[in-house]
């Protein structure tokens, strides 16, 4: 009985897991948010990467930043200096 009342703060290896399941919750939201707001996409494009990101949440938001953010800025700069 004694056992079950012994309730302590977290480890390292349960500080990492909470860090890495917030991580995983977070990142996709904000990745929608940047997708909504990103001015050099067209709509299409927002679609699809916002269908890419709810259906593969982790993944997706991670290949949303490394690629996907940097193809539209490319993009939006070469859109801009035509103007």
């Amino acid at each position: 009985m004694r056992d079950i009342l012994l309730i302590g703060m977290p480890g390292g290896g349960e500080i990492f897991v909470i860090l890495f399941v917030v991580f995983c919750l977070i990142l996709p939201f904000v990745a929608i948010i940047d997708i909504a707001s990103n001015k050099s996409m067209d709509g299409s494009n927002k679609l699809l990467w916002v269908v890419i990101v709810v259906f593969a949440p982790l993944i997706g938001s991670v290949i949303y930043f490394l690629i996907g953010k940097k193809k539209a800025e490319k993009k939006g700069a070469k859109t801009e200096s035509n103007n």
